[in-house]
Formats: structure tokens, sequence, C-alpha cells
């Protein structure tokens, strides 16, 4: 069986039906509700939106029954036109995504984090994207910046200007190694996710947009728009880069992978050439990446024996230099 069939299968609905020209939107906010004044900044951002056609769906991820009214009550001013609000009392950060996932009603689902801010084209580029590939997910770009808290949950003032932090063009086989893309880059196809029973995994501590947005990338392809229609901030305290420590980046990143490895993956036309260009070795790495090894392991030898390093250097030079003039004429 061929990979092509084996991940057609997992499709027992099909691929579904792509979305219309002019698609609907289901965006979630996550929120706590510990970032009032940066949540009621968020949802402005969507009142001011200059496509219309969307829902806002503003999951407060509390233990505390009593959250979701003092978040209900803290908004005020210009709201958009649909927006309602679940309350998601256990589980971990991607449970509230889930709740949203199922009480959509778009046919793209966008994300927004409660300190995150949106352009008002934010959704209207996502609409040409779709427009140019419907069905498929689509990618605009993002800015990132640097706030800070000041000691709160919530950021306060920047302290610097919008970088490029991440990639402005989506590129596949980058991100099988690190995510280029934030939440409020992408627009997943709803459709398509509910026919391959595509969800979010909720035993991951971190990593979980990075996870689906390579899991609906590989069956749907990626449309880039080339537009920065949002800031990723990026805040000093209160963070899941924070929050959490290195060792489970780490450990959830190689998860992720694994997750990866285990299914077929559909390349874009073109990516053939770059992986014949990393030279894999049979059953192993690539050849790039054992040269790597061995020049830091010289690099290491060179620092505790420049003597020994230089004669295993002087060693390889003859080795090259009798390969080459010894080799028969092709």
């Amino acid at each position: 069986m061929r990979p092509i069939d084996e991940l057609l299968a997992r499709l027992p609905d099909g691929p579904g039906a792509p979305p219309p020209a002019s698609p609907r939107f289901s965006v979630v906010v996550r929120t706590q509700g510990r970032r009032p004044n940066s949540l009621a900044e968020t949802i402005r951002c969507l009142a001011e939106q200059t496509y219309h056609d969307f829902e806002v769906l503003v999951t407060v991820h509390s233990p505390d029954t009593g959250t979701l009214p003092q978040v209900r009550a803290g908004l005020d001013g210009a709201m958009p036109a649909e927006m309602s609000f679940i309350a998601v009392l256990e589980g971990g950060r991607s449970r509230p995504l889930n709740a949203a996932l199922e009480a959509a009603t778009g046919d793209y689902f966008c994300i927004l984090d409660d300190d995150d801010l949106a352009s008002p084209d934010w959704l209207q580029a996502f609409a040409r994207g779709a427009a140019a590939a419907p069905g498929a997910v689509i990618r605009a770009a993002s800015k990132s910046q640097r706030w800070t808290t000041a000691g709160s949950h919530e950021p306060v003032r920047p302290t610097g200007e919008p970088f490029q932090e991440f990639a402005t063009t989506f590129d596949l086989l980058a991100h099988f190694s690190h995510n280029e893309t934030p939440p409020c880059s992408m627009a997943l196809p709803v459709a398509l996710m509910r026919s391959a029973g595509i969800i979010f995994d909720e035993e991951l501590a971190v990593y979980e947009d990075w996870d689906i947005l390579m899991r609906t990338a590989v069956l749907a392809g990626v449309e880039s728009v080339d537009a920065d229609t949002s800031i990723y901030r990026r805040l000093d305290s209160g963070s899941s880069f924070s929050a959490e420590s290195e060792a489970i980046w780490h450990e959830t990143h190689a998860r992720v992978l694994d997750k990866l490895s285990s299914m077929p993956v559909v390349l874009p036309a073109g990516d053939a050439r770059r992986l014949a260009s990393a030279h894999f070795e049979p059953g192993a790495g690539s050849r790039h990446d054992r040269e790597l090894t061995e020049t830091r392991q010289e690099l290491d030898a060179l620092t505790r024996s420049p003597i020994r390093w230089g004669s295993a250097f002087a060693r390889r030079v003859r080795q090259a230099l009798a390969a080459r003039v010894g080799r028969p004429p092709q």
C-alpha cells in the first residue's frame, strides 16, 4: 500500500467539502481571566475587523465557576457582533481549544490568546488566502514584540519595537524541526479536521499549536498570505515559556516529532530536491549531521590537545590527497 493510500484510508468520510469562496471564521480567544485589560484589547481588535462574517468564542479556562461572569462583566465598549462564552473548568492548555472547535460554526478555525493583537485586516487576509486555495491551511505573517508585565499577569508596556521573529512564508520542511507559525498566524479548515478526526492533543503541555498545524498541513496543504496581520507578544513573565521548564519543552518537542514520524507525509512540489541535498544515509540521519558531529568532536579535541588535533587533521589531509590522486579515471 502506498503512503497516500494509508493517508486516505484514515478519512472515513473523505476529505470534506472545501469552504466557500467567502468563508465564515470561528475565532477562539483563550483566557484564564487574569488579564482583563489585555483581553479587552484583543476583543476590541476583533470588533474592528474589516471582514464581518465571523464568530468569537471566548473560552474562560478556570476551575473557579465565578471567573466567567467576572470576565463577561469586565468587557465593555465595542464588541464583535457574534460573541459567546464557554466555561472550561478543567484540563490543560488544549482543552479550551477543543471546546471551541466542537462549538465552532465557521469554515475556518482561528486562535487569538488574550495577550495577542490583531490588525483590522487580520481576517480579511485569511479570506484572501481561502479564496486562492479553498480548504488549505491559511497562514499569514506575524511580528513579535517584547512586553513587560511589571510584576502583573498581563502586558503593561512594550520594551522594544515589533520584530520579524518568524518566517514570513510557510515552509513545511523547516517546520519539521521547529515551529515558525504562532497560533495567531493560522486559519485551520474545519471540515477537513472534523472529517479526519483532528483535534488538539490534550496530553501535550506545550506545542499544541505546532502539533495540530503539522497534522493538518500534511493533509490540506498551506496557502501563505504575504501580510503582517498580528502581534505575538513576548511577555517577560506569566507566559507558557516561563511557566514550563526547558525540559518540558524538549520532551514535548520530541513527542510531536514522534507523532509526525508515525504517519505518512506528502510533501509539496519541489521539496524532493531539498531532501536529496541533505544526503540522508540509509537507516540513519543525514550526512551533514554526521559531519557536524565530527567537526564538533575535532574542535573539542583541539581545546584539549592542539598537537593531537593537528596530527589527526594532517592525517585526514594526506588520506584525502591519496584518495584523489589514486582514484581511477571515470
